[in-house]
């Protein structure tokens, strides 16, 4: 494989990790910060999928290719590095549920538990947004945002266990098939699909492009990178300018479209060529740290800050102040977590996975 140089830094793609996962937090509650612009800001989960291809790409095809990694040793890392703040944000989904809702749904959210903590889909509809009945068919009840987590998780599997028929023929096929999927999908519904049920499956095609498009892209990537920060900013302005866009009602569909085809692989192309300067460089590095943190735990951190404002009486504008505290707790949070709980436990099991290998066959008690 060309160019499979594994001390490569992509700080710029770290940097806008971060600004996509606050972008999908300000989507999700847009009544609360009163913003309407960033209505496609879902589409920056098709960018995260485009990423992930890229960097999994850039971290394991040469280990992999040579036999210095394991396929069973891969799996194992990435699973250990999407469980821990997966079961975080879930953890912190049901104590956020149990705080909303009453007594006689915490039996529904138990039933939804076993599936959940295996990552898997779970059919139970729970009215998340109680006082307000309503129910949703939601994949992911306890945490919704996670339904992305699990295409991640199946993406990652499937390149390591597919990884020798990962060709760029099979990998433009997989765009091929995903993309004629996604404009079926455009035409028919939304593209803002994955997170209910009714549109569940329409998630394997969004990661199946989005991914495969990252991979090509890491593998017939061109030399060098160019340290140029108004081209990094231009590329930053250039992602709030997509997803906030006013396309006319009438080519709704068709922009949905091109965005989800276009502007992902476009975008991992230009962020992994250019580079931001380097006093920007720690800033890049820590909103890559905690973009996964933000994604999985910001649905459940601003449930548990709503209602727990809603409890103090006194408060003219809870939700306001719901929306000022929720960006910089999830940031503060997110990296607490990563700091003090997800980095150790993954040392510790991978650590613990070594440890094992080299021990070997040891017979009697010791090896125990």
């Amino acid at each position: 494989m060309e160019n499979t140089n594994t001390n490569a830094r992509y700080a710029t793609l770290d940097g806008l990790r971060g600004l996509g996962a606050l972008f999908v937090l300000v989507q999700h509650f847009p009544s609360m910060y009163h913003v309407s612009l960033l209505n496609r800001a879902y589409l920056a989960v098709d960018l995260f999928f485009a990423m992930s291809g890229f960097v999994i790409g850039s971290a394991y095809d040469r280990k992999i290719a040579s036999g210095s990694l394991k396929i069973h040793q891969y799996i194992l890392q990435r699973l250990v590095r999407l469980y821990p703040l997966y079961l975080a944000g879930l953890a912190l989904g049901v104590v956020a549920l149990m705080v909303r809702l009453p007594t006689y749904y915490w039996a529904e959210m138990a039933s939804a538990l076993p599936a959940s903590v295996l990552m898997l889909p779970s059919r139970v509809a729970l009215p998340i947004f109680y006082p307000a009945l309503t129910t949703y068919d939601l994949s992911y009840p306890l945490d919704f945002p996670a339904w992305s987590l699990f295409f991640e998780l199946v993406a990652s599997l499937g390149y390591g266990l597919l990884f020798r028929f990962l060709n760029t023929r099979t990998l433009l096929l997989i765009m091929g098939a995903s993309g004629v999927a996604l404009g079926i999908a455009s035409y028919t519904s939304t593209l803002n699909s994955g997170v209910l049920w009714s549109s569940f499956y329409q998630g394997f095609a969004r990661v199946g492009y989005a991914f495969a498009a990252g991979l090509l892209l890491y593998r017939h990537r061109g030399p060098g990178q160019s340290r140029n920060h108004l081209a990094t900013v231009g590329v930053l302005v250039a992602v709030v300018a997509l997803l906030a866009f006013s396309w006319p009602v009438a080519h709704r569909h068709a922009s949905d479209l091109f965005l989800a085809l276009v502007v992902p692989p476009a975008l991992v192309w230009v962020i992994t060529r250019v580079e931001p300067p380097r006093r920007f460089l720690g800033l890049c590095a820590f909103s890559g740290m905690v973009s996964y943190g933000i994604y999985a735990m910001h649905v459940p951190l601003e449930i548990l800050l709503q209602e727990t404002l809603y409890r103090i009486h006194g408060l003219p504008h809870p939700g306001g102040i719901t929306a000022l505290l929720l960006i910089p707790g999830a940031v503060l949070l997110a990296w607490a977590t990563n700091r003090y709980y997800d980095t150790p436990v993954r040392r510790a099991v991978l650590a613990r996975a070594r440890g094992r290998r080299t021990a070997g066959p040891v017979s009697g008690s010791a090896s125990a």
